[in-house]
């Protein structure tokens, strides 16, 4: 019988920490194909397998490395213990398992592996356990993860039954360790280079990938210099081509030959403008509000009826796109009117004071300016934003009664409505002009809603449920509004942050990121109106500043839609690294290694998009994707600069750092 050498055992038990991970995460990717692709990915099942399970490897290798040079560095004598090892194994494997389970459910939500989603959320654990907690029976799959991995740690017992293990030389315990660790440097090194994508259909890459994978990366790229990773055009023809596509005055030879961060574009006039009003003003951001919930956007089953009502008294976007499939990217589209650069919005980025937006605008003309939010305003960094940005108060949920209905993410959307209501009618009576923002909460899992309207039903949670509970809060809130006499001088501005579910196979599933936007006003002439041109969130404060008779003012990278044609416009679009802009008939996407993808779709109504291969791509694609590289590369310059500020005089009151605390009207 041969021989056992001293570190045989130990690679058996090196074996036992390497390879179980990768037989779980194929039986996830396995589960992902199934759940998330069509009959017409078959096909590929067996190559996201093989690149996978490659990646898989390489992952376990680089994160296993350090585990594994102790294995056979130390003598580790206690895990010749059988429950010793029974239990480490037992706990290591649960948590893989249970790994799994939440890797599957954030795919079921976002259609990708762990992103700059997922990274957002560690950051804010609060929200997030409280959000699974009452979205997902954890208790059963935790009895699950227990249960299995409990079951592959008896088979690791019992292939490792009688283990031995006697002391190593030191060479060879040295050499093991050391090379240990230079091949987990090594699988480090091959990540580093390994390819973004396999294939051009964004789904199937995503399940290819390794979620552990995807978040080191979301996390190393949150903060990219741009002109490093992205298609860049030479200084001076980005500053000229952005001009001609945002509509600014075009740059003169010396504005061109400007060094970085010294540029400051001009804005053209207005011509819509007409006599300035005197208006309130109310932004109104809904959480999750896809046109696929809207009947007056053609969704099959509409959700919103007292939204689809409400179109009848307002100027409707029919063909509005969202900056990404974030709230910060909303808000930073709605309110700062700023495309999305790759990476953090400005929301969370460290260069983000005095930036232009809406409330600068209205509080340096003597409007009050509040920001009304359900949940906690650190969440996502929105309070240290928002009072650096013209809001005079930012209103939370510590500011509503303890008694009132919340969820994980925040107080019921009719109480804030109530207490916004409240506000509007102090506001009123005193003569004092104000600008509000709300940002609604209720259209998010777990999709829990207080009793005492018509679609509470105990123990039934859907999203369909939360998204008309959400809008027959709204629609409550405007009826209040209208009879108490407050829409006689207030312009209303109710929009998504952005779609509900992520879908399409392009780099950017910017299909999935319609969503309605509806401008209600004292003007008659706004009733019933639609505009059909394709359009961004970065056109909504232009388009609002317009229907207040102000021209739109340098640097907001939009335009007032109103006047447009139906056919020529444009959205700027984010997704995970990538960024791009869409057409009526395109789309082209700038992604890191300065690469572009090119699609196309035969108009505007139609949602997916057909890959079209670099190297045969038009000129007018190409042409496309300069002119987007060159805004994006514009918005760069202007934010690391500190330029994209408004030149209005500030107003002669200081902005208030405290909240107040609004009692609800019971």
């Amino acid at each position: 019988m041969p021989q056992v050498t001293p570190l045989r055992p130990r690679l058996h038990l090196a074996a036992w920490i390497v390879v179980p991970p990768l037989v779980f995460s194929a039986v996830l990717r396995a589960t992902l194909h199934a759940r998330f692709t069509d009959e017409a990915a078959s096909g590929a099942m067996l190559r996201e397998l093989a690149i996978g399970v490659g990646l898989d490897a390489l992952v376990a290798l680089a994160l296993s490395a350090p585990v594994l040079a102790l294995v056979f560095g130390l003598p580790l004598r206690f895990l010749a213990r059988a429950w010793i090892r029974g239990a480490l194994f037992a706990a290591f494997y649960s948590a893989l398992v249970f790994h799994d389970f939440v890797e599957l459910f954030f795919f079921e939500e976002f259609k990708a592996r762990f992103n700059h989603i997922a990274l957002d959320y560690v950051l804010y654990p609060g929200e997030v356990v409280g959000n699974v907690w009452q979205s997902y029976d954890v208790p059963l799959y935790v009895g699950l993860s227990l249960a299995t991995g409990s079951l592959v740690a008896g088979a690791m017992l019992f292939a490792t039954r009688g283990l031995s293990l006697d002391p190593v030389p030191a060479r060879r315990r040295i050499t093991a360790s050391f090379g240990t660790l230079a091949l987990g440097a090594g699988a480090v090194l091959v990540l580093v280079r390994a390819p973004l994508s396999f294939t051009d259909d964004r789904v199937q890459n995503e399940i290819t990938s390794n979620g552990t994978l995807q978040l080191v990366r979301a996390f190393f790229t949150g903060a990219l210099e741009y002109d490093h990773y992205y298609l860049t055009l030479p200084r001076g023809e980005a500053r000229r081509r952005a001009a001609a596509l945002l509509g600014f005055e075009p740059p003169t030879d010396a504005e061109l030959a400007q060094p970085k961060g010294e540029f400051s574009p001009r804005r053209t006039t207005n011509a819509s403008v007409g006599p300035q009003r005197d208006w309130d003003v109310l932004v109104v951001v809904e959480e999750s509000l896809g046109s696929d919930f809207v009947g007056a956007l053609g969704a099959e089953k509409s959700c919103t009826p007292e939204l689809d009502r409400w179109t009848q008294d307002g100027l409707l976007l029919t063909h509005l796109l969202a900056n990404g499939n974030r709230t910060v990217r909303g808000l930073e589209g709605v309110l700062a009117g700023f495309v999305p650069l790759p990476g953090d919005a400005i929301v969370k980025r460290t260069k983000s004071e005095d930036v232009a937006t809406l409330a600068r605008f209205f509080v340096d003309r003597g409007w009050t300016t509040e920001f009304y939010y359900g949940g906690r305003a650190l969440f996502d960094g929105m309070r240290p934003f928002m009072l650096a940005n013209g809001w005079q108060r930012f209103v939370e949920q510590s500011d509503f009664p303890d008694d009132v209905f919340t969820t994980a993410w925040g107080v019921a959307d009719q109480y804030v409505f109530d207490a916004l209501l409240a506000r509007q009618l102090e506001a009123q009576e005193s003569g004092e002009r104000l600008f509000a923002t709300l940002l609604s909460v209720s259209n998010h899992k777990p999709y829990d809603i207080p009793e005492g309207n018509p679609f509470f039903k105990k123990g039934k949670k859907s999203r369909e449920r939360a998204v008309k509970y959400a809008d027959w809060s709204l629609g409550r809130y405007l009826d209040a509004a209208r009879a108490a006499g407050v829409l006689d001088h207030t312009l209303v501005l109710i929009v998504g942050d952005h779609g509900a579910r992520v879908y399409g196979a392009a780099d950017i599933p910017a299909g999935s990121y319609r969503i309605p936007a509806l401008f209600v006003t004292p003007d008659p002439a706004t009733r019933g109106v639609r505009v059909e041109r394709l359009c961004s969130q970065i056109d909504l404060a232009p388009t609002l500043l317009g229907l207040c008779g102000y021209a739109t003012p340098a640097p907001f990278l939009g335009a007032d839609v109103r006047a447009l044609p139906a056919d020529g416009g444009r959205a700027f679009v984010h997704h995970n690294r990538d960024i791009g802009i869409v057409t009526d008939d395109a789309l082209v996407v700038l992604g890191l290694q300065k690469s572009v993808h090119y699609y196309t779709r035969p108009s505007r109504d139609v949602l997916e998009f057909t890959p079209i291969e670099s190297a045969r791509a038009p000129e007018r694609l190409r042409e496309l994707g300069k002119d987007a590289a060159a805004v994006f590369q514009l918005a760069d310059e202007l934010y690391e600069g500190r330029r994209y500020r408004l030149e209005a005089p500030r107003a002669a009151r200081p902005i208030e750092a405290s909240s107040p605390r609004p009692q609800p009207p019971r």
